[in-house]
């Protein structure tokens, strides 16, 4: 399919992260783009493109239907992601439900390509020392990951509808860094480095990616890439303390003193995510993210370097790129905090 083609691309999630900047480069390229989101009108993330929006919710198989119908690619980003237990149920909807009644709504109107963005959380724990790959088997079952199980099970979905015929893939992307991600911890984790405050970081790492290396693979999956396959995103494997060290190097910081001990951290997300649940506010941790992190969570990307064109971004080069943006929002926020404090 080319950018000279009238064939209309439907984007889930297009007012997410990845999904806003996946919508742009389509945009600049040409296509005409669809997006489908519980508003009634387009994300104002995206006001200024001559994209058509369909409002409506992902759990509602009409709805999906109506925004799948007249589209020759569909891309699927819409997801909830969350580490909290309470959102176990909504979740499952989103995430499992909500794909499966994309797939259907594809399968009927006979779509040439779904691409459906999983992430790295859905492929499970590499075994210790080792860099895992697509062909990882999932080992979270049981384990109380409301978000990796869904991702999951959402995975599951999209295979199980390949093998009744629809063309469809899988991609996975890492911890997505770069600029426009409103994501409240990331920008509260290089707010802390850069002021050197980062006394501990967990024992485990994970799997990185850079915004323009996903969006680009994205855009390489509509006539690159295997149908029935999934793809790891992952710009840069590295452990927590590492990531760290080379932030505090490059911003001239001070680094990190020490690795917390797991049971701890799990203690002390547990502990976070219940108070802040009696006060209603979002936990920066849970005991879900908490346990995680004690895992180094890496996975290769060589499958997607061959098959999707996909290119990696240096880690350092992604943090000298993206920290003037993560600071500088962290510092706008805490501004117009100020100014609502000092007018109360």
């Amino acid at each position: 399919m080319s950018a000279q083609s009238t064939g209309k691309i439907l984007v889930t999630g297009a007012g997410g992260f990845i999904g806003s900047k996946l919508v742009r480069k389509l945009c600049e390229q040409g296509y005409t783009v669809r997006t489908f989101g519980r508003s009634n009108n387009a994300p104002r993330i995206l006001a200024d493109l001559p994209i058509e929006h369909i409002g409506g919710d992902i759990t509602n198989s009409e709805q999906v239907t109506t925004a799948v119908a007249g589209c020759e690619i569909v891309y699927h980003l819409a997801g909830l992601v969350s580490y909290r237990n309470q959102d176990l149920q909504r979740q499952y909807g989103v995430n499992v439900i909500g794909t499966h009644n994309i797939l259907e709504a594809s399968r009927d109107a006979g779509v040439k390509r779904v691409i459906h963005t999983s992430s790295v959380a859905a492929m499970g724990i590499p075994p210790k020392g080792t860099i895992g790959t697509e062909e990882l088997a999932y080992n979270l079952q049981g384990k109380g990951l409301s978000y990796c199980d869904t991702k999951y099970e959402a995975e599951l979905e999209v295979l199980a509808a390949y093998k009744n015929g629809l063309p469809a893939m899988i991609l996975n992307p890492g911890i997505v860094f770069g600029e426009g991600d409103t994501h409240p911890h990331h920008h509260a984790i290089f707010a802390a480095m850069s002021q050197g405050y980062m006394i501990g970081v967990p024992p485990g790492g994970v799997a990185f990616s850079d915004i323009n290396d996903v969006v680009d693979a994205h855009l390489n999956a509509m006539t690159m890439g295997r149908i029935g396959q999934r793809y790891a995103l992952v710009s840069a494997n590295l452990s927590y303390r590492d990531a760290a060290y080379l932030f505090a190097r490059i911003n001239k910081t001070r680094g990190p003193l020490l690795d917390i001990p797991g049971p701890l951290l799990v203690m002390i997300g547990s502990l976070i995510e219940n108070c802040s649940q009696t006060l209603g506010h979002a936990p920066p941790l849970t005991k879900q993210n908490s346990w995680l992190s004690q895992f180094k969570i890496f996975f290769s990307s060589r499958k997607a370097i061959e098959e999707l064109g996909f290119q990696q971004t240096p880690f350092e080069e992604t943090i000298k790129r993206t920290a003037p943006y993560y600071l500088g929002l962290f510092q706008n926020q805490n501004k117009a905090k100020m100014a609502q404090s000092t007018k109360r």
